[in-house]
């Protein structure tokens, strides 16, 4: 559609850059003999320093789940390991690197998870992906102090700068509706004992 030039890049202009691509024929038949497109090793792409050199960043990255204080769990569920953490944290600190980049964390705000009772329903229940806490035995992504902007479907928080019950407000305004009060509860008493 002509919406990516890659003219504003600054370490690789002019060109798109990635490690690998899986997807359809039609994305392959696309990237055979592409000259916008250039398969470089990960040391190269995911680079923090060369992510930073780009002018105007905006990196951008899953979640599994987020407490109040920001917190980003992004590979494990349960204590357990469910994906790889790939780029995600070479892509947030190399966006930290310079004050005009921004460093994205996208995320829907509820999940539906097995209960252990099941009688009578289906068995899921509808759960807050934005935490007030993280379980025992969470394994941390991405410390607070790294998260720029975390985005659901409800909104925005901006978190870079704001103390933790700042964050804790902002992150709580961007939860599910149905979670949302509760988390404003905890939030305004944040941080807790």
């Amino acid at each position: 559609a002509g919406k990516v030039t890659n003219s504003h890049k600054g370490v690789f202009d002019g060109f798109a850059v990635t490690t690998f691509a899986a997807g359809s024929t039609e994305l392959y038949d696309w990237l055979d003999g592409n000259d916008t497109v250039r398969f470089l090793p990960v040391d190269v792409v995911n680079s923090p320093e060369n992510i930073g050199r780009n002018r105007e960043m905006i990196t951008i990255n899953g979640a599994i789940s987020v407490d109040l204080a920001g917190q980003v769990i992004a590979d494990t569920m349960g204590g357990q390991q469910f994906s790889g953490i790939g780029g995600h944290e070479d892509f947030i600190a190399g966006a930290g690197l310079e004050l005009s980049d921004r460093s994205l964390i996208c995320l829907p705000s509820t999940s539906w998870v097995a209960r252990e009772d099941t009688a009578g329903d289906d068995g899921r229940e509808l759960t807050s992906r934005i935490l007030p806490r993280l379980p025992d035995g969470a394994v941390v992504t991405t410390p607070r102090h790294q998260v720029d902007v975390v985005i659901t479907e409800f909104g925005v928080a901006e978190l870079q700068g704001l103390t933790i019950r700042e964050r804790a407000r902002a992150l709580a305004a961007i939860g599910h509706p149905d979670f949302r009060e509760e988390l404003e509860a905890i939030a305004e008493v944040w941080p807790q004992d």
